[in-house]
């Protein structure tokens, strides 16, 4: 790939940083801190794989130090910053919960943690749910397309949720990771909403990036891209009641596709952005709605650091790939 961004094209990208924490400060036990050297190391990789990428909106998981990052991409131009919320402080240096945030060259002129959206929440029996890292929404402004929803996600992962104490539950070890199961499912769900609810809005395109936790194929996440044109099926009874007047699918609908698929073409076997041992995933998607269709160039990951890994270069970096789409520009 080129190193640097064409002017006639714009990159979207996504990158899990796994546990980015500057020291002194420790993530999620008092030991678990960076050393100088160990620090350095991982933020001089950053800023090399940016430099090299050249993205010009970057969506960015598992974030403590975010003022930290404010600053290093900034240093690399990237003039504009949003951050869901803050990381949980438990004691004076350990973070738990990190947080997403997204970085980007061209303006972000609104930004706010995505809230649950109540009503479908209820709807669901699910009326004290809460997101287990609160998604993010920016509104930016980007060259030619105009103004955009750019949402940026890392959805539950695969460890167990703890359950209640005290409960003897003979199937508890079970139990506790289909609850982690459950609760992504519910999280793809409910941000679908409230993505959809921002858009029936103000009709403006959306591209959704991040770490999913789970192939996009699981029948977890399937909703996120399933049409809502699809659950429009009009029942028989419903038919013969309105006679004539026929219910119609409305005429615009919210698509979010993966980018992977919009591609011209699409290379094979798709690269994991993620691996266990020696087994690849897919879990790191950027999801874009029917208007970037016709501008989708190509999509790419830099896993080098994963397949390959060289330690004195990457021993800090990340347990992902980075994910990067390039459009076209949409005047052509």
């Amino acid at each position: 790939m080129p190193a640097t961004s064409s002017s006639a094209s714009l990159r979207l990208s996504s990158l899990n940083l796994l546990n980015f924490t500057a020291p002194p400060q420790a993530s999620y036990e008092f030991d678990n801190i960076y050393s100088s050297a160990q620090w350095q190391q991982k933020t001089d990789w950053l800023r090399r794989v940016l430099t090299d990428v050249a993205p010009d909106v970057l969506a960015l998981q598992e974030v403590f130090s975010f003022e930290a990052l404010q600053q290093l991409t900034s240093e690399l131009g990237f003039g504009y910053f949003a951050v869901a919320g803050q990381p949980t402080l438990i004691d004076d240096h350990v973070y738990q919960k990190p947080v997403v945030a997204l970085a980007s060259k061209y303006p972000i002129v609104q930004s706010n943690a995505v809230q649950v959206p109540q009503a479908a929440a209820n709807a669901l029996g699910l009326s004290h749910f809460n997101f287990s890292r609160a998604p993010l929404r920016a509104l930016v402004q980007l060259p030619e397309i105009g103004l955009c929803n750019c949402y940026v996600v890392h959805l539950k992962s695969r460890r167990p949720l703890a359950l209640p104490q005290g409960q003897n539950l003979p199937a508890a070890e079970a139990l506790s990771r289909w609850a982690a199961c459950v609760q992504r499912g519910n999280e793809a769900g409910l941000l679908l909403e409230a993505i959809t609810e921002q858009w029936a809005e103000d009709k403006l395109p959306v591209m959704l990036l991040g770490d999913f936790n789970d192939e996009l194929s699981s029948p977890l996440l399937q909703i996120l891209v399933q049409s809502l044109a699809q659950s429009f099926q009009p029942t028989a009874e419903l038919s013969v009641d309105l006679g004539d007047a026929q219910p119609q699918p409305p005429d615009n609908v919210l698509q979010l596709q993966d980018s992977w698929i919009m591609q011209p073409e699409q290379p094979e076997p798709r690269p994991a952005t993620h691996y266990y041992g020696a087994k690849g995933s897919v879990l790191d998607y950027i999801l874009l709605s029917a208007d970037f269709a016709p501008l989708v160039q190509r999509q790419w990951v830099v896993d080098q650091h994963l397949r390959q890994p060289v330690f004195a270069v990457d021993g800090y970096s990340s347990d992902h790939a980075l994910v990067t789409v390039q459009l076209r520009p949409a005047a052509l």
